[in-house]
């Protein structure tokens, strides 16, 4: 636990630094933005590897990862407004972020879509849904004072919401956990660290805004704001987390790989921001443009 721990928050801690960075060097943006692209690639690059391990299921081709960072390198690349107003991401998000919740009813089934398109699938899972980290990366706020994009800082955020949720769901879960949540499918998980990581994530996500209030006035970004706004994030987050132990699963393995300390390899990293990051993107766009109206 605390070397998954101590890997998570370090890792973060770099790539929050390299995206915050990135809000005052415009060559740093764009290697934000290739850092964002990288850890994706490696991610769908290790859910192929693990798929190919899973009975009945074809062989994956790496023509997905391609189409994946095309994706993501179009949409970096788009003007905010579009990549905000981009109906088509977010309503597919939402069709394949449906899917992906139904695994959780039958664990142990190998989902048809899945063995017959395996290389569609990856994208979708991951290049897909996280294309909405992209977008946000994208956005723009007239009320930020020290960078002309705010959407850096909003990724950032996502990141904190999303992960301490894990880190809180551990260091409560471990000592605390009794009830179970998914035993079939991650034993360790519980209740008691639900609690624990919705707190934490509540709580990291206030502090990410106070840290914020003088030198970056982000528009509607304040404390408490961000807390409420950090809860939905931090409940999508834990059957984001189990959808992937649900292919693992089936393919027989603990981690997708094994670069990372405790953790285990970069779509272990990612797991649980494929549900959130379009929501992520949703609940931004919309109080966004409330801010600017108001």
């Amino acid at each position: 636990m605390k070397d998954r721990a101590l890997s998570t928050i370090g890792l973060w801690v770099v790539v929050g630094l390299v995206i915050w960075v990135g809000g005052f060097f415009s060559v740093a943006e764009q290697a934000s933005f290739g850092l964002l692209a990288l850890i994706i690639c490696a991610a769908q690059y290790e859910f192929y590897q693990l798929v190919r391990a899973i009975p009945g299921v074809g062989r994956p081709h790496l023509s997905g990862i391609v189409a994946g960072f095309a994706l993501h390198f179009g949409l970096f690349f788009l003007a905010a407004e579009e990549a905000r107003s981009n109906y088509l991401l977010t309503g597919g998000a939402l069709l394949v972020g449906l899917h992906l919740l139904s695994l959780l009813r039958h664990p142990g089934e190998v989902p048809t879509l899945l063995r017959r398109f395996p290389t569609l699938y990856g994208f979708a899972y991951l290049p897909f849904m996280l294309a909405s980290l992209i977008a946000i990366a994208r956005m723009k706020d007239g009320h930020l004072l020290t960078a002309q994009s705010v959407g850096l800082y909003y990724v950032v955020w996502v990141f904190v919401a999303t992960k301490f949720t894990d880190v809180g769901g551990l260091l409560f879960g471990v000592p605390f956990g009794k009830h179970k949540i998914a035993p079939t499918i991650s034993p360790a998980k519980s209740w008691e660290g639900c609690i624990g990581g919705l707190a934490a994530s509540a709580g990291a996500s206030a502090l990410f805004a106070w840290l914020l209030r003088d030198g970056f006035s982000i528009s509607f970004m304040v404390p408490w704001k961000a807390a409420i706004l950090a809860l939905p994030i931090a409940v999508l987050s834990i059957p984001s987390d189990l959808i992937e132990s649900v292919f693992k699963r089936l393919a027989g393995a603990k981690d997708s790989g094994a670069t990372i300390p405790g953790i285990g390899g970069a779509l272990d990293l990612i797991d649980s921001m494929v549900l959130t990051s379009p929501v992520a993107l949703i609940l931004l766009s919309y109080f966004l443009d409330w801010a600017k109206r108001g």
